[in-house]
């Protein structure tokens, strides 16, 4: 399976002002999603302590600042997030996702966080897709 890489950046990729990532990845149900993401890459939520990896504030890097939430989604402040439906709805990825594929839509990466301006960062993603076994 081919392994697709990404960088995600901290302010233009906020969803608080930015604009997602889009990866192009068209997926479907059934399909397998892994993502890693090196646990040493950090991007920031502003000065001091407000630097982490993709798991987010507190996880274990960074000051512990608590969920943010957006709609009735909440996710730590500075995590890496996804969303198959353009960011409607979005699901957690950290620095490691493996997740079974339950409905159609193509791959967008968000950085959380509830201010753009002071970010600053980019973190490298590597994305591999699995069909699954064929009948």
């Amino acid at each position: 399976m081919a392994q697709n890489n990404f960088t995600v950046d901290a302010r233009t990729h906020s969803i608080s002002g930015g604009t997602g990532l889009d990866t192009g990845i068209a997926l479907s149900p059934g399909q397998l999603l892994t993502v890693h993401v090196d646990p040493d890459e950090t991007w920031s939520a502003g000065a001091a302590d407000r630097t982490s990896n993709a798991n987010g504030l507190g996880n274990p890097l960074g000051g512990d600042y608590g969920l943010f939430g957006r709609g009735a989604q909440s996710f730590l402040f500075g995590a890496l997030v996804g969303s198959l439906d353009g960011g409607a709805t979005f699901f957690g990825v950290g620095t490691q996702l493996s997740m079974t594929i339950l409905t159609e839509g193509t791959l967008s990466f968000y950085y959380w966080d509830s201010n753009h301006e002071d970010n600053s960062g980019q973190i490298r993603v590597s994305v591999q897709v699995y069909d699954g076994p064929r009948s």
